[in-house]
C-alpha cells in the first residue's frame, strides 16, 4: 500500500513534518512517499501547489494526504481545496487556544522559528560552537564549560546526538571516543574523570555496532563482530570500575536518546 504525503507551510516546514510524520509513524503497514512544499506565503503560490497536487494526484490510485501548518486563513482557505485529504494542523487548536486564554491569535508566519527570544537563540548558537569544537575527544580542555559528557565506543551515536542537543536544548555537550589506550590503561583520561558528574555514558549491541561499522569500514578489523563484542565489553568493565550506569543506544533515534540526556540533565540541574 503507498500514498503520497506533502508537507506544506508558511515557513520551513519543520512543524509539519515533525507532527505530520510522528502521525504517519502509526502506519506501519503503509509505505508514505514524502514531498516538501516550505515558504508557501502567498495566494499565487497556494494556488499553484493546488494546481500542481492535483496533476500529480490524477494519475495515483490513492488520494494523497497534506499535512499544513498554515496560520494565514486566506492562504489556507485556498490549500484547503486541493484534491485531497487535507489536514491544517492549527486550525483545531488556534481558535480553542484562544478562547481559552481570552486573546486572540495572531496568525502571523514563521513566529515559531523567528529569532522571538533573543537570548536563546544566543544559547543554542555557543552550544553548536561549542559542541563542534570539542567532538571526538578533540579538546580535552575547557570541559569545566561542558554541560554533559557523553562517553562510548566509537561510532556509537555520540556525535550526531551531541549536536541534537545543542541545537534543540542548548545544551553543550562533548563527547569523548574510547580507544584502545584507554581499555589498556584500564581508566578514563583525567581530564574526564574530573568531570565525572557531567559524564554520560553508553552501551550499545555488538550487532548494531558491527552493522554501523560495516558500513564506514567494510571487513575491517575495526567493524568486525569480534572486536565490537570486545569493546563494548572492555567499556562496561569500565563503566563499572567507576560506579556507571550505560544508557542503551541500540535501538534509540537520536531524537529519543538526545530528549533522554536532556531530560537527565535537567533532573541533575534541578529543573524537572
Amino acid at each position: 500500500m503507498r500514498c503520497d504525503v506533502y508537507f506544506i507551510s508558511e515557513s520551513t516546514g519543520i512543524t509539519a513534518d515533525e507532527l505530520g510524520s510522528s502521525l504517519l509513524s502509526q502506519f506501519p503497514q503503509v509505505s508514505f512517499k514524502k514531498r516538501y512544499h516550505p515558504f508557501i506565503d502567498t495566494i499565487e503560490k497556494a494556488d499553484a501547489l493546488v494546481q500542481k497536487i492535483n496533476d500529480q494526484a490524477a494519475s495515483e490510485p490513492m488520494l494523497p494526504l497534506v499535512f499544513a501548518t498554515m496560520a494565514n486563513k486566506e492562504i489556507n482557505e485556498v490549500l484547503s481545496k486541493v484534491n485531497a485529504h487535507y489536514y491544517e494542523l492549527f486550525d483545531n487548536y488556534l481558535d480553542k487556544i484562544s478562547a481559552n486564554l481570552g486573546v486572540e491569535a495572531r496568525r502571523e508566519s514563521g513566529l515559531m522559528h523567528g529569532l522571538v527570544n533573543e537570548l536563546q537563540y544566543d544559547a543554542r548558537i555557543d552550544a553548536v560552537n561549542y559542541t563542534l569544537s570539542h567532538d571526538d575527544g578533540m579538546i580535552l580542555k575547557s570541559l569545566d564549560e561542558a554541560d554533559i559528557i557523553m562517553v562510548g565506543v566509537s561510532r556509537s551515536g555520540k556525535t550526531p546526538t551531541c549536536l541534537y542537543l545543542a541545537l534543540k536544548f542548548g545544551i553543550k555537550a562533548a563527547n569523548y571516543p574510547l580507544t584502545e589506550d584507554d581499555f589498556e590503561r584500564y581508566c578514563f583520561p583525567k581530564e574526564i574523570l574530573a568531570h565525572k558528574e557531567k559524564l554520560i555514558v553508553t552501551t550499545i549491541s555488538p550487532q548494531r555496532l558491527h552493522h554501523i561499522r560495516e558500513k564506514r569500514r567494510p571487513g575491517s578489523r575495526y567493524s568486525s563482530m569480534s572486536t565490537c563484542t570486545s569493546e563494548i565489553k572492555m567499556a562496561s568493565d569500565l563503566y563499572d570500575r567507576y560506579g556507571l550506569i550505560p544508557l542503551d543506544v541500540t535501538s534509540q533515534s537520536v531524537e529519543e536518546l538526545a530528549t533522554q540526556i536532556a531530560r537527565i540533565y535537567r533532573k541533575t540541574m534541578g529543573n524537572d
